[in-house]
């Protein structure tokens, strides 16, 4: 893959570049598990920031990884995304900090990961102001790229620390049905830190986890084959309570209604 390195502190390119390279290797591996699943048309390339470069210069969203006129931007640095997810943890949370204090390139290179399963070409069509239905676009990024880069203890691991965080901070920012992705982070103008900015993030996985798990039979091909009979004649979250005859108890439990 191509890349372009991008700073405001010249003093950081070749430890920039060194991430960077190594986050590309791992996406080489995750390509070619990827085109298992599915067709994608890969991004031109990837820019990578600094974190000021990516959420100051290019950007002014406090994530530093997200995908513009077709390239990746991303910090490559695990010490960057050390610090931002230890951000959001709240208290006496010993569990959530040691294992975002062992963040390391594997984490970083799952992000990137994230960026270009949005490629994937089983999507409807680019969610972009659409946040109804984009909670189901972001839950699968999540979670594809950690189930196919991860070791399953680590995998685990995820999967109860973000459980730990949505059990944290559920009264804070509320169970509100996902087709209200992002209510409590920046995309809804609310300044609860990347806590906030995560929450919908960790939520949407989780829910992926459940119904590959629960109602796919743990096949993720057929989770995505059931999401392209979709006509979008209706919400997404709507179309798999009715397809899956969730009861109104089991949809409030997995945020659909």
């Amino acid at each position: 893959m191509e890349y372009a390195i991008s700073v405001t502190d010249t003093s950081k390119v070749n430890d920039i570049e060194k991430h960077g390279l190594k986050v590309i290797e791992v996406l080489e591996d995750y390509t070619n598990s990827l085109k298992k699943l599915t067709s994608f048309e890969a991004p031109r390339g990837i820019v990578f920031h600094d974190l000021k470069s990516a959420t100051e210069l290019y950007s002014d969203i406090p994530i530093p990884a997200y995908t513009s006129r077709d390239l990746i931007h991303m910090s490559p640095d695990p010490s960057v995304w050390k610090e931002l997810f230890l951000s959001t943890v709240d208290g006496e949370m010993e569990r959530v900090k040691t294992y975002y204090a062992s963040t390391d390139i594997l984490d970083v290179a799952a992000i990137a990961a994230h960026e270009l399963t949005h490629h994937a070409d089983f999507f409807h069509d680019d969610f972009e102001g659409d946040d109804v239905n984009m909670w189901f676009e972001e839950g699968l990024c999540e979670y594809i790229p950690r189930k196919l880069l991860f070791s399953e203890e680590k995998f685990n691991d995820t999967v109860e620390v973000e459980k730990m965080l949505i059990q944290h901070y559920k009264d804070q920012f509320g169970e509100y049905c996902l087709s209200e992705f992002g209510k409590a982070g920046y995309r809804y103008g609310e300044e609860n830190g990347l806590s906030g900015a995560f929450y919908d993030y960790w939520r949407s996985k989780k829910i992926v986890k459940v119904l590959v798990e629960d109602y796919f039979d743990d096949q993720l091909s057929s989770l995505i084959a059931c999401y392209k009979q979709w006509d979008q004649s209706m919400p997404l979250h709507k179309y798999f309570t009715e397809v899956l005859a969730l009861s109104t108890d089991e949809a409030k439990k997995l945020w659909l209604t």
